[in-house]
């Protein structure tokens, strides 16, 4: 359809003006669209078009321009994104791919590690059990350590046992001396109330005694046990030695008795005269008292001693002869008689076992031998029972 240029016309008459109102409102209504044919043969034709019509075309191809106009700003948008989309993408693909390169290093890196942390945790594990392998050694050692030490303190006790039982049957052949039975019977109260003192925690039920420990094997005792045992021996021990001290001390009060009291023999050989009634040796009827015992000895054997003492007198006494008397304390006094000649003075300090005359035959003699008596308090008593040694 083409709009031809409309030819000069001839102009109509006038109409009437009200017809020109008329036909003005008509207008107003309505937009006249003339239709010219591209012939020139054909007849123009024009088209009356209502406004409303025109408005709402051009309103919907006003609002369908805006659509284009919003699709198409959507898609340089989109476009946009798009390109910042794909840039993105891009640096994400480089970071991607160093990452990943990043990561073959690290995992390399993290094999080399895992195999050098392989390596070291097998030397570790080495180590350890080489460890672990001294330390059962030590403990071994330990145990048998432990285990010598506890034989070691069996025989220090059982030695202790030996020795204070050896020191209080000594001492207790020697109870016939009242002050030695005395010190001993409080040395008895005293051990016991010093194993009560020190009583150390009995052994549970079923362990071995000190006596039972050296037949058991370490290897068959744990270190628990062993520890037990090693504690209770030095307990044992402990409780030993308080008693060997103690019995040294009460050695030491006993010792000036001991010493002192006549119990060793004056002369070596065998009694041909006891003690008490016997009949008159020169013959002459009746008995009479025989206050010492006689031992025969030939003449100039040396006379020792029973005990230690002072010389209280040595000179010639009648029907004795050359005669020595020793105090001993406490009470004794020994008499020593017959003797070819004496070597002590009165009042001469003598140790027992200490030569003090000769053996003869003076004063009321049938031959060579010693008269040894023992009085106590003034009293003669028998010497056979202060002859211990």
């Amino acid at each position: 359809m083409f709009f031809r240029r409309k030819e000069p016309q001839i102009r109509p008459p006038l109409k009437k003006a009200s017809e020109l109102i008329n036909k003005s409102r008509t207008q107003k209504k309505y937009i006249s669209l003339m239709l010219v044919p591209s012939d020139s043969t054909g007849k123009t034709r024009s088209l009356n078009i209502p406004r409303t019509v025109i408005y709402g075309a051009a309103a919907c191809v006003a609002f369908l321009c805006m659509v284009i106009m919003g699709f198409y700003l959507r898609s340089v948008y989109h476009e946009r994104e798009a390109v910042n989309l794909s840039t993105t993408l891009e640096e994400v693909q480089e970071t991607f791919q160093t990452f990943q390169q990043e990561a073959e290093i690290m995992q390399s890196e993290l094999i080399d590690a895992t195999e050098q942390m392989s390596e070291q945790l097998n030397e570790e594990q080495t180590r350890a059990q080489q460890e672990i392998s001294r330390q059962e050694r030590e403990h071994q050692n330990a145990l048998e350590d432990i285990w010598d030490l506890i034989n070691g303190l069996e025989n220090q006790i059982r030695e202790f046992e030996e020795v204070q039982q050896e020191i209080v049957s000594g001492l207790s052949t020697r109870r016939i001396i009242p002050p030695i039975a005395n010190i001993l019977d409080e040395m008895e109260k005293t051990h016991d109330n010093l194993r009560e003192a020190l009583r150390y925690e009995a052994p549970p039920q079923g362990a071995p005694t000190v006596g039972l420990l050296s037949h058991a094997a370490p290897a068959n005792s744990t270190t628990d046990e062993l520890l037990f045992r090693l504690n209770f021996l030095q307990g044992e021990l402990e409780i030993q030695r308080a008693l060997l001290e103690n019995i040294e001390q009460y050695k030491k009060r006993v010792e000036p008795y001991l010493l002192n009291y006549p119990t060793i023999w004056p002369v070596n050989g065998s009694i041909s005269s006891g003690f008490g009634w016997r009949s008159n040796p020169f013959g002459r009827s009746g008995n009479e008292f025989h206050s010492g015992v006689d031992i025969p000895a030939k003449s100039g054997t040396a006379i020792r001693a029973a005990g230690g003492g002072t010389v209280i007198f040595q000179g010639w006494r009648n029907g004795y002869g050359n005669t020595v008397e020793i105090d001993h304390g406490d009470g004794i006094v020994t008499l020593y008689a017959h003797n070819t000649r004496n070597s002590v003075t009165q009042g001469q300090r003598v140790e027992r076992g200490g030569v003090i005359a000769y053996a003869g035959s003076t004063g009321r003699s049938t031959g060579s031998h010693l008269h040894y008596e023992v009085q106590k308090n003034g009293t003669a008593v028998n010497p056979m029972s202060f002859l211990l040694e």
